[in-house]
């Protein structure tokens, strides 16, 4: 097993890549108490983006061939950040290493990759940390904290949202994500498996869904100035499930929702409070509980602010921003590294929600309830 005086990280792909490479970066700054992290390679699907890397964060070596950072001895870790559809040959390659591996989501394209992925981790006893970054914001880890301690009581619903606006213009190239092939699906990949994540961390697993998808933008260029193409993934889904505690709830993604940024919001009801919080209201967790005097029953405003246990910086009286979430989920998996702990969340947990996402798919095309499928 590699040695973590020192994290030597290789990231492959430098589209949201560049993301996790600053959350890497930052990383030791934030949490003096881990080991310096430096980022050694990068690979990129063209020679112009590892240029790009190398004069942003300084990369000492950079390939169009990831396999060479699988090869390298002087890698510790690797973060798998390509195009959805290389996930999965990646994934298995990586396994088969002894190096560290950071995954963005989802984990692979379809239930039978991931189960595929997941086997291969169980026979190498190897696993590797999802980027759930959402999971990291100090608002929902005193959501966790309340609802594990029972102070909503019995849950009895929830609701999820999460809508942007980034496709909002039908000219807007797609690239890869508007292709089934390299993408997967559309929303329910790329916006719903957050909140399908924070669903099942939350407040229980799905075992049922009904779904309604639609692709409101039938044809697209895929490369600005070209010929339109054929769109086949979703710009928006809603969801229903019902969980395995009997909690019943909704998931919906959408990203032509004009007027929306970056809006990731969810609800939780329970038999005595209620939960909410919304990411362009980061700063606060909200709490209704009906053991409260009648008069203050409403929504009380919790100020959680960035509040991360043993970080150093900025302070916990600073306001929080979705950049400090990747931070600390990449700080909590290089703990967990150094640590020797199981990652939370590994492999698995992109096995469940890969389940959901496919579950779902299923439930819109059969227009009907479905089974959420084990993942082994």
């Amino acid at each position: 097993m590699p040695q973590f005086d020192r994290f030597r990280v290789g990231i492959i792909g430098y589209g949201i890549g560049k993301i996790h490479a600053a959350a890497f970066q930052a990383a030791h700054a934030y949490y003096p108490d881990l080991p310096e992290v430096e980022l050694v390679s990068i690979a990129t699907q063209s020679a112009p983006s590892g240029d790009l890397a190398a004069l942003q964060f300084g990369f000492r070596r950079k390939t169009i061939d990831y396999s060479a950072l699988l090869n390298d001895d002087d890698l510790n870790v690797i973060v798998v950040a390509p195009p959805n559809y290389l996930h999965f040959p990646m994934l298995l390659d990586c396994l088969r290493t002894d190096k560290a591996i950071y995954v963005d989501k989802p984990l692979t394209n379809s239930l039978d990759e991931a189960r595929q992925v997941l086997a291969l981790s169980r026979e190498r006893k190897r696993d590797g940390q999802m980027a759930f970054e959402m999971r990291y914001s100090p608002a929902l880890q005193l959501a966790h904290s309340l609802i594990q301690s029972g102070r909503l009581g019995e849950i009895y619903a929830f609701r999820a949202v999460y809508f942007r606006s980034s496709y909002a213009d039908p000219a807007r190239t797609l690239r890869w994500k508007g292709s089934a092939a390299t993408s997967g699906f559309g929303v329910l990949s790329d916006l719903a498996s957050h909140l399908i994540d924070l669903v099942i961390w939350l407040v229980g697993k799905p075992v049922r869904v009904a779904a309604q998808m639609r692709t409101f933008v039938a044809e697209r260029p895929m490369e600005s100035g070209k010929e339109l193409v054929r769109i086949d993934t979703d710009d928006h889904v809603i969801v229903q499930a019902g969980l395995e505690n009997g909690a019943v709830g909704t998931l919906e993604a959408g990203r032509m929702i004009t007027g929306a940024t970056n809006d990731l919001s969810i609800e939780i009801y329970g038999s005595l409070a209620s939960l909410r919080w919304n990411l362009m209201d980061a700063n606060y967790l909200y709490l209704a509980d009906r053991r409260h005097p009648a008069e203050e029953r409403g929504w009380v405003q919790i100020p959680t602010i960035q509040r991360y246990p043993g970080a150093a910086l900025p302070g916990s009286d600073v306001p929080v921003g979705m950049m400090r979430f990747y931070i600390a989920c990449a700080a909590d998996f290089l703990r967990s590294t150094l640590e020797g702990r199981p990652y939370d969340p590994g492999l698995e947990q992109g096995g469940r929600v890969q389940a959901v996402i496919e579950a779902s798919a299923a439930a819109d095309r059969q227009n009907t309830w479905k089974e959420v499928p084990e993942i082994l």
